[in-house]
């Protein structure tokens, strides 16, 4: 089918320390409205209020201003020259139009420029008389314009999208229908490029279930269209209409049951309804007739990954490598994978070669020093994270190689690499209280309160630093200083998870005003309840007082989220208090096994009398 020049192009549019614990905040994404389509169920338009600025933005600088830049006509009507007095008029009307637009005076402007092209035949001059329209928010005379343009140029598909988009924003649907039927009526339109610029202009600008009923009412009038099925598809899923994007995916794989971009899409969808099971049979299924299809196995491998199918992805992946040895991106997940799976020697081979073929260098870097501080090698993992010189890790492999420069006995150096480092203004802030981090962790915490005073003059209410320096003021044995930070930081934000739970479990840990200290607690895990590090906090205040079986529960809650050593060491003494001696001794092996040198669980063991061979 022979296609015409469009103008437009696009694609829908998107609609440590003891006291140091962290929050986390979720977001919900408000559910779209649906509605049932068709061509007889196109729904009013929503307010208009700041649209047309939206539409002239979006719409006509693609469009309008695309296509104004084909040279405009001569002042004749078809192939014959104007008469004279005609001529003068058009010339008047249209110097009258241009003054218009200097004055503002859109609604005349628009007007003229209307006129002067239906007396011209010049379809640039209706463009021109659109966007004046547009620009006085004056839908009316933008429909005006646009149907003389349709009417000079009956084989318009961009006068007829804008028909559509312009009746449906003035209430008049029975004419958005008229115009739709006559959109498709033209051969011109029906290429995927053509769907998507249609949903782009309606997208926009009216609400989702008028775009579903302008797309329901092209599939009534032509169902068996793949690459209207594929925009409908599209438009769902960025939607988040899973449950339309189910039924238009279901009817493309039908009409093309082993095209890979119907394939590809149903997965997609079975994906994003959490049907990953269903995505990978569906993806199998086609791998096993296109073996070398590198999008259907990566397309696997995130379905896999979805499932925690952890191996079966990198199988995957490792796939992908073979038809493709130069894909830069399933060479990092592969190698992230075969780290996650234990395999550290794939994992380096993996990212070594990455490094050498100079592909994601940055990233092999760091990740390359992450496996070698994980096996212990404490200088080849610095040498790594100083070869990254860029990219999202940059800042990570900063922090890390400082703090294994203070792990190795090299303090004043970390500092000073801190110190020393380019930093923006977005992380001047993390900088300086990593720095405070190394003195405080290294026995150095009046050094670390003059750090964060010096940064406390210039903001005063920052609530990091407000938190920061209490943390040290904990360490400096200072409770009624580390209380009035806290206080502040409560006073600024009432609801402060990490000031309730630091402050309430520094009471605990003390002994004193259990009950205050429990209260507190109670608050930030209301605003947190998964968040390990209170769920401990909890636990502890109630081992302070007595409550030792619900003690015990939160801090297993919090242990089978948060692996962490001083978890390990309250369950311990927990366990010891209930004269769970054994029990005990079990736990704190498991904790030794996982961080040997830790002094927490050291002083917990020396303490209870839990060496090896004791209690036996």
């Amino acid at each position: 089918m022979p296609r015409a020049s469009n103008c437009m192009a696009g694609r829908p549019a998107k609609s440590g320390s003891s006291g140091e614990r962290r929050a986390h905040n979720s977001q919900q994404t408000p559910p779209v409205r649906r509605q049932a389509g068709g061509l007889n169920r196109i729904s009013a338009p929503w307010v208009l209020r700041g649209m047309y600025k939206r539409l002239l933005i979006l719409v006509v600088s693609s469009l309008l201003l695309g296509c104004a830049s084909q040279p405009a006509a001569p002042l004749r009507v078809g192939s014959a020259p104007l008469r004279d007095t005609n001529r003068e008029q058009a010339v008047l009307d249209l110097l009258t139009a241009d003054f218009a637009i200097q004055r503002g005076a859109y609604a005349e402007a628009a007007a003229k420029y209307t006129a002067v092209a239906e007396l011209t035949g010049d379809v640039g001059l209706a463009r021109r008389a659109i966007q004046a329209a547009l620009y006085g928010q004056d839908v009316p005379a933008a429909i005006a314009a646009a149907g003389v343009w349709q009417r000079l140029r009956p084989d318009s598909t961009d006068a007829a999208q804008l028909l559509v988009a312009f009746e449906l924003q003035n209430g008049n649907i029975e004419a958005a229908r008229a115009h739709l039927r006559a959109l498709l009526a033209l051969d011109a339109f029906g290429s995927r490029q053509d769907y998507l610029n249609l949903v782009r202009l309606l997208n926009q600008n009216v609400p989702p279930q008028t775009l579903f009923g302008v797309l329901d009412g092209v599939l009534e009038l032509r169902p068996t269209d793949a690459d209207a099925l594929y925009v409908y598809t599209l438009s769902a899923l960025e939607l988040e209409d899973l449950e339309r994007a189910q039924r238009s995916s279901e009817r493309l794989l039908r009409l093309q049951e082993d095209g890979a971009e119907a394939v590809l899409l149903r997965a997609q969808v079975l994906h994003q309804s959490d049907q990953w099971q269903a995505a990978a049979a569906l993806l199998s299924q086609f791998l096993a007739r296109h073996p070398r299809h590198v999008r259907g196995h990566l397309a696997l491998a995130r379905a896999l990954l979805d499932g925690k199918e952890y191996a079966a992805a990198l199988a995957a992946f490792e796939q992908v490598l073979r038809i493709e040895p130069a894909n830069a991106d399933a060479r990092l997940a592969a190698a992230l994978l075969a780290g996650q799976l234990g395999d550290r020697r794939v994992a380096r081979e993996q990212l070594l070669k990455l490094a050498a073929d100079g592909q994601r260098t940055d990233q092999a870097h760091f990740y390359l020093g992450k496996l070698a501080e994980d096996a212990g090698d404490t200088r080849q993992a610095i040498d790594w994270y100083a070869k990254v010189g860029g990219g999202e890790h940059r800042l990570d492999a900063l922090l890390r190689r400082a703090e294994l420069l203070a792990a190795s006995g090299h303090l004043d150096a970390a500092v000073d690499l801190l110190a020393q480092a380019h930093q923006d203004e977005g992380e001047r802030l993390r900088l300086l209280l990593a720095r405070s981090d190394l003195l405080l962790q290294g026995g150095r915490a009046a050094q670390a309160e003059r750090l964060i005073n010096e940064a406390l003059v210039e903001q005063p209410d920052n609530l990091e630093l407000l938190f920061a320096r209490s943390m040290v003021l904990d360490k400096l044995n200072r409770p009624a200083d580390m209380e009035r930070d806290l206080k502040r930081i409560l006073e600024l934000d009432p609801d402060n998870t990490n000031a309730l739970n630091a402050w309430g479990y520094t009471l605990a840990d003390r002994g004193e005003r259990l009950d205050e200290a429990h209260r507190l607690i109670q608050r930030a895990l209301d605003q947190s309840p998964d968040n390990p590090y209170i769920l401990d906090s909890l636990g502890w205040v109630l081992y302070r007082k007595g409550d030792l079986t619900a003690a015990e529960r939160y801090l297993r809650q919090a242990l089978s989220l948060l692996p962490d050593a001083e978890v390990y060491a309250h369950l311990v003494q927990v366990l010891h208090a209930l004269g769970r001696t054994d029990e005990a001794r079990d736990v704190l092996a498991e904790a030794l096994a996982r961080t040997p040198h830790d002094a927490r669980l050291r002083h917990v063991r020396d303490t209870l009398g839990m060496h090896d061979g004791q209690n036996k």
